[in-house]
């Protein structure tokens, strides 16, 4: 596929940054005022839905938004019909498994609707930003479709403070129709509704499938720690780690925005790849340790400022996951180069490893009674072992090729606020 690129990456990468800045402050500030209006218990079971239902949403989705993106049978932007039948299978499949969680857990009825909307959120939103990805949009298409979902949840979070209501099922539900029509609405006028004839399905459909493995272990690895955490450990734990991934975002939206477009111009064409690979993790890991410092030394005022004293247990965690933020940063970079040098097909392989680690270290922590701050350095262990293992490969591939499978964004690949 001929991809189509903005005429100066500067301008790119520079709107990313500025991007995830913004995402940043919103993603904060939803989080601050989801935390104050329902307190450590009701932010942790907001918490929980949200990032089961999303999850289930991302992951249901398989290769598809990779699919997407490399797509090169279909000429220009996909019309909404050629989207329709692989999206019926995805969330068909999100549905289902939400529905067998949903008949363990037994929850409210407005919980489970909310749940519903929360996995079309994140589906849309995921390939919204997939269309842009596509079309070589990295400066406004791309990072306007990560913000639409994060605008749509605090404009609900307004309305929700107007009416003056403290019970978490209503503070979900409120901003799950406000991001799957927001996010709906979005992907339906990015894509062709022009009167080309529709391309048939099915290589899109098949392909999909069959990168799901890679898309999945990545996808698992991201999210396995908050899903071990709302799993194992009581609401007020949930809500402090979420505070702390909330500070993390910080770290990740700075070292993030290099790897983005890194991969969106295949790492350049250099005389010394693995020369230009070393300064680039220089500077994703620097600018990310910027970020990361001044929030763990300052963990206690802002955290107390902001969230309030309920929330102080959380600062220990909040530290410990700024530095995990800098590693994060550094795996995300490593594993888009492994895609760059033909590698993809190998990304399931090298994470398992790292997978393995971050489950038997939550299942050590919850039966040990670990304490907090220690449950947070778990997914740090597994960020540093893949790092290693993607470099060990890099530096052992001899021959450049690009690959056919980017890795899912964590922006684009789920629509909930941060939490």
């Amino acid at each position: 596929m001929n991809r189509r690129t903005y005429p100066t990456l500067l301008s790119g990468r520079s709107a990313t940054l500025l991007t995830n800045g913004g995402l940043l402050v919103t993603g904060i500030l939803s989080s601050i005022l989801v935390s104050r209006v329902l307190g450590p218990n009701g932010r942790g079971h907001y918490v929980t839905w949200q990032t089961w239902a999303a999850t289930i949403g991302i992951f249901a989705l398989g290769g598809l938004p990779q699919v997407l993106v490399l797509d090169d049978w279909t000429p220009g932007r996909h019309k909404p019909r050629e989207l329709l039948a692989p999206m019926a299978l995805t969330v068909g499949a999100a549905l289902a498994v939400l529905a067998g969680l949903s008949a363990f857990l037994r929850p409210d009825w407005i919980v489970f609707t909310a749940a519903i909307l929360v996995v079309l959120a994140n589906q849309f939103s995921a390939l919204g930003a997939s269309e842009a990805q596509r079309m070589g949009r990295m400066g406004i298409e791309f990072n306007l479709a990560r913000i639409v979902p994060q605008a749509a949840s605090l404009l609900a979070m307004g309305g929700l403070l107007a009416v003056d209501s403290g019970a978490y099922p209503a503070w979900l539900m409120g901003v799950a129709v406000c991001q799957a029509v927001a996010t709906a609405l979005w992907l339906w006028y990015r894509c062709d509704r022009g009167r080309r004839p529709s391309v048939s399905a099915r290589p899109t459909v098949a392909d999909s499938v069959r990168l799901a493995p890679g898309s999945w272990v990545t996808l698992l690895q991201y999210r396995f720690d908050l899903l071990a955490v709302t799993a194992l450990f009581r609401p007020e734990i949930v809500a402090f780690y979420a505070t702390g991934l909330a500070a993390s975002g910080a770290v990740l939206a700075a070292g993030q925005s290099r790897g983005m477009h890194w991969f969106s111009r295949q790492g350049g064409t250099f005389t010394d790849r693995h020369g230009a690979l070393g300064r680039e993790l220089w500077r994703t890991a620097g600018i990310a340790l910027a970020v990361a410092a001044p929030l763990a030394l300052g963990g206690r005022l802002w955290v107390a400022g902001a969230y309030g004293s309920a929330f102080l247990p959380a600062v220990p965690i909040v530290a410990v996951l700024c530095g995990v933020g800098v590693i994060q940063s550094v795996d995300y970079l490593l594993a888009h180069e492994c895609l760059i040098v033909g590698l993809g097909s190998r990304v399931l392989l090298f994470r398992l490893p790292s997978v393995a680690v971050v489950a038997a270290g939550f299942g050590l922590a919850s039966a040990q009674h670990w304490p907090t701050a220690a449950i947070a350095v778990v997914p740090g262990a597994g960020y540093a072992l893949s790092s290693a293992v993607f470099l060990v490969a890099i530096r052992s591939r001899r021959s450049v090729a690009p690959s056919a499978l980017p890795v899912p964004e964590p922006a684009a690949a789920g629509a909930a606020p941060s939490r």
